[in-house]
This record gives structure tokens, C-alpha cells and sequence, in this order.
């Protein structure tokens, strides 16, 4: 089972490794693109006090092109257990707007590991707006969400 999620992330990472090379007398501006990230968002529209918080390290491989590691920590109610979990991905950006992102993840949720995939686009409509699409799938439930939002 190890080896087939370690074969989706080689997978999922091959077309955007392979898309774009920089020779070597082009210097790459990683200031950007590469380095530590803390994001957070509400995980569902009718419960607010649901929250998902990831950190991590990004880097650059091309102009285009990140590798990321990432922790992540999603807060519980009387209906959700918290969970803890790491994810690792690639995301490749179309344009300074438009960026994909894919991952494959592992959460701890009490004694149990799940682990997923997720793929999410984002669109930047201005400086202070962004719309965004995730989906994701757990293998252990066999559940996929899709969801779609704006982050201010």
C-alpha cells in the first residue's frame, strides 16, 4: 500500500517536473516561490469553528514549479474528531494568476491513519480575492469532497 501512494505522488508530480527546464545561465527568482508557509481556512460553510491550518516549506524547482512539506491540524466538535497529519506536493502555476495544486496526505485521526489525495485550483480576481476549487479523497472512507470558495 506504501508503494502505491508512493507511486501516485511520482505520478502526479512527473508532468509538471518534466514540463519545464531552465538552462543554467538563466538565474531562477525563487524569493517568490520557495520558502516557510502558514495558511488557514474554515473547513465547512454551516460550521464556522472548524478550522484546517497547514505550515511547511516550499520550493522552487523551475520558475513555474514547487515541491512543498507540509503539517497539518484540523480542529474537532462533538460531531468531528481533531486530526494532525503531513502532506507533501507539487503545485505548478499556469500564470501569476492561475495555480494547481496536487498532494497526497496522512492524518492521524485518534488510532487511525487515513490517507488521501487532493487536487485544488486557484484563481487570483484581484489582489485581495481569490477563487479557489479543492477535492479531495480519503482511501479509508472512500469519500470525496469537492468544494469551492473565495479567500480574501
Amino acid at each position: 500500500m506504501k508503494h502505491g501512494w508512493l507511486l501516485l505522488l511520482i505520478c502526479l508530480a512527473w508532468p509538471a517536473l518534466a514540463t519545464e527546464t531552465v538552462p543554467v545561465t538563466e538565474p531562477v527568482s525563487v524569493s517568490a516561490t520557495a520558502g516557510w508557509f502558514l495558511n488557514s481556512q474554515s473547513r465547512s460553510a454551516e460550521q464556522f469553528d472548524l478550522w484546517q491550518i497547514d505550515s511547511g516549506y516550499a520550493y522552487a524547482l523551475t520558475q513555474s514549479t514547487q515541491v512543498y512539506v507540509s503539517t497539518r491540524l484540523k480542529s474537532g466538535n462533538q460531531q468531528q474528531a481533531a486530526t494532525r497529519g503531513l502532506l507533501s506536493g507539487v503545485q505548478y502555476n499556469f500564470s501569476p494568476k492561475i495555480s494547481l495544486r496536487s498532494a497526497v496526505t496522512s492524518e492521524r485521526v485518534e488510532e487511525d491513519t487515513r490517507l488521501g489525495v487532493e487536487l485544488s485550483s486557484q484563481y487570483e480576481l484581484n489582489e485581495k480575492v481569490n477563487l479557489h476549487a479543492t477535492m479531495d479523497y480519503e482511501a479509508l472512507e472512500q469519500v470525496y469532497q469537492l468544494g469551492i470558495g473565495f479567500r480574501f
